[in-house]
């Protein structure tokens, strides 16, 4: 169920030495009652469930949906009523974990299916879409982001290093950001990739820094990130401040333009910190992590950024 949030928060982190004015803890999701479709729910009941070992999160509007590798399902959950339906035939078509998933401003969930070599696009009902695969080109995706203007689904491949644009319908259209084309690679093995209003930003197991590029495939700038030495996923607010986890030391680094501005979290159990982060994602003003050895998804509201003018009249 979920947790009420700890609002003694900033006092903890002070005697912890992990300090973020960015991020306050607001609730954890461990535990939920199942429901089922339709006129069986009131024949069958609800069945109460652990998480077990969340390894991708992705939400809208209270609605969160991840995967859970020990459950073996994808699970939608409500965080008001509690409780969750399973999109069994969603997840039947994975060929195997990990997968990511990625919840676009259509409302429509595409599973990012890294074994498969694929991205299937379904509505929320489960419905199946438009499936996004190209042999020669997309071999192990880890992200992906739809450009606002054309819609076209842009998707980070980490055994080739490159980005491939597609279709909305399926077809692979073009490649940015590959190695040996004289222009900067988008990344040496890509860990993740989130999306900006403007930009999508990567990072790369095998490399210190974010490279940011505009959804035309255009390389933009690099943000140097030698802090997270071990990253796993990748988020992006509102205010292109980007959210690194780091497995090193179970901390989430946040940067701007300018390099790291804040540090969050650590290993631990306790509200607040972590054990194995697999997955971020951001809905609004609202941090979702998908804290794997801890079974729960932690939520965490983002604080906006405060301009100086702001500060000097309160």
């Amino acid at each position: 169920m979920i947790r009420a949030g700890c609002f003694f928060l900033f006092l903890f982190l002070a005697s912890t030495g992990a300090r973020s004015d960015i991020l306050v803890s607001s609730d954890s999701i461990d535990s939920f009652r199942t429901i089922s479709n339709g006129w069986l729910s009131s024949v069958v009941g609800t069945e109460s469930k652990f998480i077990e070992s969340p390894v991708a999160v992705t939400a809208r509007n209270n609605i969160v949906y991840f995967i859970d590798d020990r459950l073996m399902g994808l699970y939608a959950y409500d965080r008001v009523a509690q409780s969750a339906r399973s999109l069994k035939s969603v997840y039947a078509k994975l060929t195997r974990n990990p997968a990511r998933l990625f919840l676009s401003e259509d409302n429509e969930l595409f599973v990012i299916d890294s074994f498969g070599s694929q991205v299937l696009r379904y509505d929320l009902m489960g419905n199946f879409i438009a499936r996004y695969s190209n042999p020669l080109n997309l071999n192990s995706p880890v992200g992906m982001c739809i450009n606002p203007i054309n819609q076209n689904v842009l998707i980070a491949d980490s055994f080739y290093s490159h980005l491939i644009e597609f279709s909305p319908s399926g077809q692979a259209i073009e490649l940015h950001g590959f190695k040996g084309a004289g222009e900067t690679p988008a990344g040496n093995h890509i860990i993740g990739m989130a999306c900006g209003e403007k930009s999508v930003f990567i990072v790369s197991k095998f490399s210190s820094d974010i490279n940011v590029f505009s959804y035309s495939g255009k390389f933009l700038y690099k943000i140097s990130r030698p802090e997270a030495r071990n990253p796993t996923a990748i988020a992006v607010d509102q205010f292109d401040r980007v959210y690194i986890s780091d497995d090193f030391d179970d901390q989430i680094k946040i940067y701007d333009d300018s390099g790291l501005t804040s540090r969050f979290g650590g290993s631990g159990s306790d509200a607040s910190h972590f054990r194995s982060i697999k997955d971020l994602w951001i809905d609004g003003d609202e941090l979702y992590v998908a804290d794997n050895m801890n079974r729960r998804i932690q939520v965490f509201l983002i604080n906006p950024i405060v301009s100086k003018s702001d500060s000097n009249a309160n």
